[in-house]
C-alpha cells in the first residue's frame, strides 16, 4: 500500500528569476553589476562574490545575468568552473565563449583572427603561470610572448563596442594547482580593456586549498558578501515546507515548532540551519520520514536529523537516549567529535537534549 507518493522535495537549485527570489537577493544582484559595469568602460575590473557554499551564490549570479542582459552596453559570458575541473579546461571555454561573443557581436571579418588570438593568449598564459606558478610577474611573461595576441583583443574589444563582463562561478571547486593556474591566469585576462570579472567563490573553502591568499588578492579588486539569511525568514520557509508536507497527510508539525523559534533558546533545529540550503535539506528530510513517525517521535526525530545533516561525524546509534547517569559522559564524548565545528555551540546543545531525550 502507498505511504506518501504525493510527496514534493525541494529542490538544490538556484532561483530562475526575481520572481523565485524569496530571500531578497536582488539589490545585491544589481550592485554586482554596478560595479561590474561602472565607468571607464576599457577598464578592466574584477569583483568578487564571497559566500559559504548553499548560501545563494550561484541564485544571485543568476539575477546578475538577467540584469546584465537588459544593458545594450554590456556582452555576458558564464562559466561555472565546477562544470571543467582544470584550469585548461576552464579557461578554453571562457575563450570560446568570448570568441562567440565577438563573432555574434558584429565583428565577423575578424572573427577567425579574434579566436586566433583568444587561443594565442591563452595558451601562453596557461603555459606561463604553470611554469611560474603565481608567486612571479606572470604579466610581464605574457606580455613579451603575446603582445600581439593582446593587442587583437584590445582591438576586437573595440570593433565590439561593449565591455564584456566573464562571470565565473564555483572558482573554488577548481582543487590546489589547478585553482592557483586558474587565479594567475585570470589576473593576466583581467588586465585586457573592456573585460570585466564577476567570480564567485567560498573564502572557506579556499582556505583549505593550496592557494597563496595574495594571489586572490592580487586578482580581486573588489568583494561582496551574500548575506546571512535571515532567521525570521529562513524560519518560514522551513515551517512552510513542513507545513505542506503535513497538510498533505493530515498531520501536524506542532511539536517542531519551537525548534524552529528564531528567538528563543529551544530554536535548536534553526540554529543548525546556516544557509537556505540547509533547510531545504531538512524540510526534504523530515517530510519522508512523516510518514513513518508518530506525532511523540515528531520533536527528537527533527533535532536528530538537524544534527546528522549539520555533523555527519556523529552519524550513529550513540545520538540514541541513554539513562541519567550516562548521559554525562555520552554528551562529552559526542561534543568532542565536534569541538571544532563551526557550529559546536548549537550542536552541544542539541546532542545534550538528544542523549536526555
Amino acid at each position: 500500500m502507498p505511504i506518501d507518493p504525493g510527496i514534493e522535495l525541494l529542490p538544490d537549485v538556484p532561483i530562475a528569476g526575481p520572481a523565485d527570489d524569496l530571500l531578497g537577493h536582488a539589490p545585491l544582484a544589481e550592485r554586482l553589476v554596478e560595479l561590474a559595469c561602472a565607468s571607464p568602460a576599457a577598464t578592466p575590473r574584477v569583483i568578487g562574490l564571497v559566500g559559504t557554499a548553499g548560501i545563494g551564490k550561484t541564485s544571485v549570479l543568476h539575477l546578475a545575468g538577467l540584469l546584465l542582459a537588459e544593458r545594450p552596453e554590456v556582452a555576458t559570458v558564464a562559466i561555472d568552473a565546477g562544470d571543467h575541473g582544470t584550469a585548461d579546461a576552464t579557461l578554453a571555454a571562457m575563450t570560446a565563449t568570448v570568441h562567440e561573443v565577438f563573432k555574434s557581436g558584429g565583428v565577423v571579418e575578424a572573427a577567425d583572427a579574434a579566436r586566433d588570438a583568444l587561443a594565442r593568449y591563452g595558451e601562453v598564459v596557461s603555459t606561463a603561470v604553470r611554469l611560474a606558478g603565481v608567486k612571479v610577474d606572470v604579466a610581464g611573461a605574457v606580455q613579451r610572448s603575446a603582445a600581439s595576441a593582446r593587442a587583437e583583443l584590445v582591438e576586437n574589444a573595440q570593433q565590439l563596442g561593449k565591455r564584456v563582463v566573464i562571470v565565473i562561478d564555483h572558482l573554488d571547486r577548481l582543487v590546489d594547482r589547478e585553482l592557483a593556474a586558474a587565479v594567475g591566469a585570470l589576473r593576466v585576462f583581467a588586465q585586457i580593456p573592456y573585460l570585466g570579472f564577476i567570480v564567485a567563490y567560498d573564502r572557506r573553502a579556499l582556505a583549505s586549498r593550496a592557494l597563496d591568499p595574495a594571489a586572490l588578492a592580487r586578482l580581486i579588486h573588489v568583494e561582496l558578501a551574500v548575506p546571512a539569511v535571515d532567521r525570521v525568514l529562513l524560519a518560514r520557509l522551513v515551517a512552510g515546507g513542513l507545513a505542506r508536507a503535513a497538510e498533505r497527510l493530515g498531520r501536524t508539525i506542532d511539536p517542531i515548532l519551537p525548534l524552529l523559534d528564531p528567538d528563543a533558546t529551544t530554536g535548536l533545529g534553526l540554529a543548525l540551519c546556516e544557509t537556505p540550503r540547509d533547510g531545504k535539506r531538512l524540510v526534504n528530510t523530515l517530510a519522508a520520514a512523516l510518514p513513518l513517525l508518530s506525532d511523540a517521535d515528531l520533536r527528537r526525530a527533527a533535532l536528530d536529523a538537524a544534527v546528522r545533516l549539520v555533523a555527519p561525524i556523529l552519524d550513529g546509534p550513540r545520538l540514541a537516549p541513554v539513562p541519567l547517569q550516562q548521559r554525562a559522559e555520552r554528551a562529552a564524548e559526542l561534543r568532542a567529535r565536534i569541538a571544532a565545528h563551526p557550529l559546536a555551540a548549537p550542536l552541544g546543545a542539541a546532542i545534550d537534549a538528544l542523549v536526555a531525550s
